[in-house]
């Protein structure tokens, strides 16, 4: 059986050796987004293009709860290469901030 990740990169092995594109994927793989929330976030994610329109998902991201808003956001800062607002994270469940570290962790691994 796929995991959830596989099924989203599906052929685009180069997503796991990319840490900012991983950093995405890790993301929406979480348990905290629903399919539905995947199938509607992963339309604004080009794969053979390499492009992600984080407007799109940010858009779309307004009608989710407030954790899955939250690690788009965490993901969105780590795809840029940027610094997570680590304030947010304090609004999150511990399951939540686990993953958040998690995905920040394994963004900056070598």
């Amino acid at each position: 059986m796929l995991s959830v990740q596989q099924q989203l990169i599906g052929n685009h092995f180069w997503v796991k050796r990319n840490p900012p594109w991983a950093a995405v994927f890790d993301t929406l793989a979480l348990p905290q987004f629903r399919d539905q929330e995947r199938e509607q976030l992963m339309e604004h994610v080009d794969l053979e293009q390499r492009q992600i329109d984080w407007e799109g998902i940010h858009q779309v991201g307004k009608s989710f709860s407030k954790e899955p808003r939250v690690l788009l956001r965490v993901a969105h800062a780590l795809y840029n290469g940027g610094d997570c607002q680590l304030s947010e994270l304090k609004g999150l469940s511990s399951a939540g901030r686990s993953a958040a570290i998690l995905l920040i962790a394994q963004r900056y691994r070598e």
